[in-house]
């Protein structure tokens, strides 16, 4: 289709739709409201207000230029932007309308319900209304001059849920957008919860003073001004003078850890010890990290650090430490957990290593093994004559003492240990033989080193002991050596040591043989002699249990006699009583049935007799009257015949026959027969 039949057309604008028509000769746009129709002069076009132009709409576009009216619902509000200028007829009619003139650059908000077309050259937006939550909140800014409301352009107003649940806002205020989501804007805001346990660190924007029912403490603060909010239940809303900058939450310290804190204001830097939660305030506060090398790691026995943590040594049984600050030293010996003050270190010890001990390469650590602590040396000694041996030696140390820091005074331990003994060790064995060295070097060298030994005093103390050696300058106690190994170093002498040896160990074995058989001898013998006597004895004790048998047997007999007499004897009287007492009891039950047999034949005759005389009179009046009825029933069946045949009466009959009878009986017979069958009986018949 061309432009030119597009502007022939007739267009139609149903009702609550719009156009616009532009004058081409002219310029000017009408407003056309449905429902209506418009028929296009060749000076005329179909326009649209696209980017703050009106430009024309193209004949293909399915429009075609109509649009439908600005619409809001009551849950709805319409920002209206070049409202009409006040004062001004602003409402359109049905048909054409000429445009108006409007306030360009001012905004109004027209709260719904309501519907209407657009006047040339106004933009609407419609925009949902704010249901609000107590949790949440929106932002207000002032785009313009409210009336009675003192507020400049610009400022921010803070709309919370708790206090109003439905928003929409007045002309002049719009509300500001928290986000864009996709299609559309998100206005709603969520209050920030107080953690409990936790706390918010929030900042004045602007300065503020605080009422009673103010979020912050009451007072007056500066812009600029941090405040920690703690201990709190419920939402925190920010406003224009108050932001949020951070949710502070406590800091877990679980036993046996610990957390630097610096004082802001001091500097000072405190150990906070678990267990606990700690909530650090930020605006006084903050957490400390330590750093440490892996060198110091590894000396401190850690597995890994974590510098935002204090360091927590673990002092193991049997061990110390020496733990030095800026003003104080203290030893820890363990079990224990030491947590380490920002400040503090552990003192290093450097140990001489090898065999021999030397200085040249050492074993750096912050432990003291104070308990059963081993060290091991080698040495090499001369003898009175000349004789070089090489020992292999092993202490046992501990460290005493109320001054535990005594201990910690010489940093090499085990050099000091090492060659103190090896001298005294090897001022020892120049004084001693070779052979009498090679004999007896471990009671000697223990000699040397641990004393003699004394008896201890006391109850239950023991055998005796040797006192050991003891070291002031650092509290050590060397309380056992063990000799390991002794080696001549000179082969010949050696040779010559282990020859004579040998034949002594040769002499003393074939000795000790010889002394081996001479006591089995006497041993032999011995078992001889005492198997004889044991025989004697085992004799005299068989000739004892035979006599003492006979006796046993002699005993049994009479006994078996005396029970048999007391038991038949015993038997007959048993027997004899027992007959008695049978027929006694059977007499007595014989008395007995007789007389219950007795009594019962009494009890029944005078039972039946007192029947019979509660029965008597109402039997024999029973008895007379079933007669006399079965007399008058005769009479009533034979009377008839007799009067025929004696030629009288029949009541003459009934009289003769009734005239032998009782007087009783007659009448109850003349009874019966007059009233028999319910009908009296003539006496002429």
């Amino acid at each position: 289709m061309s432009e030119r039949d597009a502007r022939e057309r007739d267009i139609l604008v149903a009702p609550s739709e719009y156009a616009y028509v532009q004058d081409l000769t002219k310029g000017d746009i009408v407003l056309y409201v449905g429902p209506t129709k418009i028929s296009l002069s060749n000076t005329e076009r179909i326009v649209e207000l696209r980017e703050n132009r009106f430009v024309p709409v193209r004949a293909d576009d399915p429009s075609f230029g109509v649009s439908p009216f600005v619409s809001a619902s009551s849950s709805q509000y319409i920002v209206l932007e070049n409202p009409v200028l006040e004062g001004k007829e602003a409402r359109p009619i049905r048909g054409g309308n000429t445009a108006v003139d409007l306030a360009v650059g001012r905004k109004v908000v027209v709260a719904g319900p309501t519907m209407f077309p657009l006047w040339p050259g106004q933009r609407a937006r419609v925009i949902d209304a704010h249901p609000l939550r107590e949790d949440e909140y929106l932002i207000v800014r002032y785009y313009d001059r409210v009336p009675e409301d003192p507020h400049p352009i610009g400022s921010e107003l803070v709309v919370r849920g708790a206090d109003v649940s439905f928003y929409v806002p007045r002309t002049g205020l719009e509300v500001v957008p928290a986000e864009v989501v996709p299609g559309r804007w998100r206005y709603v805001r969520k209050a920030t919860r107080f953690p409990r346990p936790g706390g918010l660190h929030v900042r004045v924007t602007k300065q503020l003073t605080a009422d009673e029912w103010h979020a912050l403490p009451a007072g007056t603060y500066a812009a600029g001004t941090d405040v920690f909010l703690a201990d709190r239940d419920g939402y925190f809303f920010p406003d224009e003078n108050v932001e949020v900058i951070a949710l502070v939450l406590p800091v877990p310290i679980a036993e046996k850890e610990g957390l630097y804190v610096r004082d802001r204001p001091t500097g000072r830097i405190a150990t906070i010890m678990g267990p606990a939660n700690y909530l650090c305030d930020p605006t006084r506060e903050e957490l400390v990290p330590r750093v440490l090398s892996p060198e110091r790691v590894k000396l401190y026995g850690l597995a890994h650090h974590d510098p935002m943590r204090a360091v927590a040594v673990n002092v193991p049984p049997g061990f110390a430490v020496l733990v030095t600050g800026k003003t104080k030293r203290e030893v820890v010996k363990g079990p224990e957990t030491r947590i380490l003050d920002f400040d503090e270190e552990l003192t290093v010890q450097r140990l001489s290593t090898g065999r021999p001990k030397s200085d040249e390469s050492t074993l750096e650590t912050c432990f003291l093994q104070v308990e059963s602590n081993k060290v091991s040396d080698t040495l090499s000694v001369r003898t009175r004559d000349h004789v070089e041996v090489q020992i292999s030696v092993s202490y046992r140390v501990s460290f005493e003492g109320q001054d535990r820091q005594r201990w910690f005074h010489v940093k090499d331990y085990v050099g000091l240990l090492c060659d103190h003994a090896g001298s005294i060790l090897r001022a020892a064995s120049r004084t001693t033989s070779i052979e009498l060295f090679q004999r007896e070097a471990t009671e000697m060298l223990r000699t040397a080193i641990l004393g003699e030994r004394r008896d201890v005093e006391g109850e239950g103390a023991g055998p005796p002991r040797r006192p050991g050696r003891a070291f002031t300058e650092n509290g050590m106690w060397v309380y056992d050596l063990e000799v390991l190994d002794v080696r001549i170093l000179d082969a010949d002498v050696k040779k010559l040591l282990d020859g004579a040896q040998r034949a002594a160990i040769v002499s003393d074995a074939k000795r000790r043989e010889e002394e081996r058989r001479l006591s089995e001898e006497r041993l032999r013998a011995e078992v001889d002699r005492e198997v004889g006597d044991a025989q004697i004895l085992a004799l005299a004790k068989a000739l004892e249990v035979e006599g003492a048998r006979a006796a046993l047997e002699e005993r049994r007999a009479a006994s078996l006699v005396t029970v048999e007499r007391v038991t038949r004897v015993g038997a007959a009287e048993a027997e004899a009583r027992a007959l008695t007492i049978e027929r006694d009891a059977e007499a007595q039950s014989l008395e007995r049935r007789a007389e219950l047999g007795r009594k019962t034949l009494e009890a029944q005759v005078a039972a039946f007799e007192k029947q019979m005389a509660a029965l008597a009179p109402e039997l024999i009046s029973t008895l007379t009257t079933l007669g006399h009825q079965k007399l008058a029933a005769e009479l009533s069946l034979n009377v008839g015949p007799l009067a025929v045949l004696g030629g009288g009466s029949v009541t003459e009959i009934v009289e003769k026959l009734l005239g032998a009878l009782p007087v009783g009986a007659k009448k109850t017979v003349a009874d019966v027969l007059v009233h028999r069958n319910g009908a009296a009986i003539p006496k002429s018949t």
